[in-house]
Order: C-alpha cells, then sequence, then structure tokens
C-alpha cells in the first residue's frame, strides 16, 4: 500500500514537472519496516519559488494515514509563501493540524493532500503572472 502510495506521488509530481511553470523536481521514498514510509520533495518553479514538502506514513487496515507532514512554500527570496503542518507548537495551537499563512497567522485546517497544495501554488502563480 506505501508502494502505491508513493507511485501515485511519483506520477503527481511527473505530471506537474511537465508543465512550463516547474524548472525542477526530486523526490525521495524511503519504505520503512512495519508498514511506514517516509517521502520528502522539492519542486522549484519558472519564478525561483520553491514547494518543500515531507511526510511520515502509516499503513494500517489497507489505507495510508499522514503521522506527520509539512509542505512549505516559499517566494524567489525565501520568503513564507504558506506551510501546512501538523507540527506541535509551543504555546499550543487550537489544532494540531493548520496553516501558516504569509501574514504571520496561523488557521486551523486539515491536512491537505500534495494535489491540493500544487493546486494552490498554482493559483499563487498564475495570479503573480497575471499581475505583471
Amino acid at each position: 500500500m506505501i508502494e502505491a502510495y508513493f507511485t501515485d506521488l511519483k506520477c503527481l509530481v511527473e505530471k506537474y514537472a511537465a508543465t512550463s511553470w516547474v524548472l525542477q523536481t526530486q523526490l525521495q521514498f524511503e519504505s520503512r519496516r512495519g508498514g511506514q514510509g517516509y517521502v520528502s520533495g522539492q519542486i522549484l518553479f519558472e519564478d525561483f519559488s520553491e514547494l518543500h514538502f515531507k511526510e511520515y506514513l502509516n499503513e494500517e487496515c489497507g489505507t495510508v494515514e499522514k503521522l506527520m507532514y509539512s509542505y512549505h512554500y516559499q517566494t524567489r527570496h525565501h520568503q513564507l509563501g504558506f506551510r501546512y503542518d501538523n507540527a506541535r507548537h509551543r504555546p499550543p495551537l487550537p489544532s494540531l493540524e493548520h496553516k501558516h499563512t504569509d501574514s504571520g497567522e496561523v488557521v486551523s485546517c486539515g491536512a491537505p493532500t500534495l494535489l491540493e497544495v500544487l493546486l494552490e501554488v498554482a493559483t499563487r502563480w498564475e495570479s503573480v503572472q497575471m499581475d505583471s
């Protein structure tokens, strides 16, 4: 099941890598004992913004669960665009799953998929291109 999940992520990233607005992609997959896995990757976009992501996965009862995740999108100047993660914070946040925005706000939200994150990046990228 973890291997099938890895294959799906690889296909998704390859689909976006074929677009004109993606310059480079890197993916690393690691299967671990006990039905666990780790995936990390980076995507460099034409405007030199970047998406860095990682997921620590667990397979149980035929499904893959994200135990830990982070999707960090940053501008070409390395300023935060947004970040989704489920890291514990001090002081504690109202929700373990949350999103950091470029305005510094932290909002509760469910865990996105990589596809949802890529669509959000695409929307931001297209709006910047339209403003140019």
